[in-house]
């Protein structure tokens, strides 16, 4: 029974990864919609900020350091970032938004939250509070049973 339930509960969440990885975010894969929007915040975070460098974004992603290059390479053929050379150290690079990179994100966020919308309105609010508190305590026991694991 155990097994069985584990078994369902990976599938419906791997069910729901693959749905949001495959929404439509204005042409973008999901991955390179995430990168535009740590950049927006990167820059709204810090307006007195150049850009962001890579390897700030190299830190706070989680693929590898050569996903990230590629990546930043297809927004840029976009037309959706600019990569500059920091004049201070030529060696490092930093990211900033094109007006067109803005465009299309602000576009992406604003159907995002009319897809969220529309499913707080079709679950109803509460009903999504309790299961956003179910997967919290979720992921605790997981993190508390997975240190006690390494432990023992």
């Amino acid at each position: 029974m155990e097994d069985r339930l584990m078994t369902e509960l990976s599938g419906a969440l791997r069910r729901l990864i693959q749905t949001r990885y495959s929404l439509p975010m204005g042409g973008l894969p999901m991955g390179e919609f995430m990168m535009l929007q740590r950049i927006q915040r990167w820059q709204e975070e810090r307006p007195e900020a150049k850009g962001i460098y890579v390897s700030e974004l190299n830190q706070c992603a989680y693929v590898s350091q050569p996903a990230v290059s590629r990546m930043l390479r297809r927004l840029e053929e976009k037309g959706l970032l600019e990569r500059k050379t920091d004049p201070q150290d030529r060696r490092t690079t930093y990211v900033v938004l094109t007006e067109e990179g803005l465009s299309l994100l602000t576009a992406c966020q604003r159907q995002m939250a009319e897809l969220a919308g529309r499913v707080v309105n079709r679950l109803g609010a509460e009903e999504l509070q309790a299961l956003v508190d179910q997967l919290d305590r979720l992921t605790q026991a997981v993190q508390e049973e997975g240190q006690k694991m390494s432990v023992e």
